[in-house]
């Protein structure tokens, strides 16, 4: 059974609420351990605090509040990533020689700033890449669905389709360039096609003199239809995925 993204998405969210935990209790220990002089553990312990609070508010933000937006949703990850990379600069630059017993404490901790840095940023490049090529492969409002939503607000068929058919288009424009172009058909109706005006060549499709009494007579066989004419609404990007509830009403 396949993941999906909504459940992909609380998974790495979840993990990088835990990982700011953890970073914000060693850092409360490394404060505790006569280390308060260092305004850099002040400021890991104001960004841990508030990169546990945002990734859990995402994830339980529809149940209480409302639906998390993709464009939310990229731009507070990719606000929060510069911040994780100063944590991890701030690590570096942390001086414990003179509490030995917060050596493993600072070791831990330097590695999980990095880790969680590391989560953020790929987390946030890929809610940008997928929405950018939806966007232009699929649905062109991507950016105010809810992330949450069922199906995912990011059809992977239809972005994987997109990106195979976007690197084969040089290699098909190749290909077709090379093959000996065939000689024009001057028969315009399929075969089997039982129409009373048949045109004879191409150019009279751009004569007007020929097009329109032929868009006359169409629209004169249409008027005299016994059906008639429908309104049918076409779907949306978003709705089409989506499953369509047919009803049968006895009159």
């Amino acid at each position: 059974m396949a993941i999906s993204f909504r459940t992909t998405r609380r998974f790495s969210m979840g993990l990088i609420g835990t990982l700011s935990l953890v970073c914000l209790a060693l850092s409360l220990f490394l404060w505790g351990a006569e280390y308060s002089k260092s305004n850099n553990i002040g400021a890991v312990i104001v960004i841990s605090t508030g990169a546990f609070i945002g990734s859990i508010w995402t994830i339980f933000t529809k149940v209480v509040y409302k639906p998390q937006l993709v464009s939310v949703e990229a731009t507070w990850t990719f606000a929060l990533l510069p911040f994780e990379i100063l944590l991890g600069l701030f690590s570096i630059n942390l001086n414990i020689v003179n509490v030995p017993a917060a050596h493993t404490a600072y070791l831990c901790l330097s590695t999980l700033i990095w880790l969680n840095a590391a989560l953020v940023f790929i987390y946030a490049t890929t809610i940008i890449l997928l929405a950018l090529l939806t966007q232009v492969s699929h649905d062109q409002d991507v950016w105010s669905r809810d992330i949450d939503s069922s199906p995912s607000p990011f059809p992977l068929h239809i972005i994987v389709a997109y990106v195979f058919s976007s690197l084969a288009r040089p290699f098909s424009l190749v290909t077709r360039q090379n093959q000996p172009t065939s000689p024009a058909s001057k028969e315009h109706c399929f075969p089997g096609c039982t129409c009373s005006r048949k045109l004879s060549n191409s150019s009279s499709l751009a004569d007007p003199r020929t097009l329109g009494p032929t868009l006359e007579n169409a629209t004169s066989d249409i008027s005299r239809s016994p059906h008639p004419l429908i309104n049918i609404r076409v779907p949306t990007a978003m709705e089409r995925p989506k499953p369509i509830a047919v009803t049968l009403r006895s009159r």
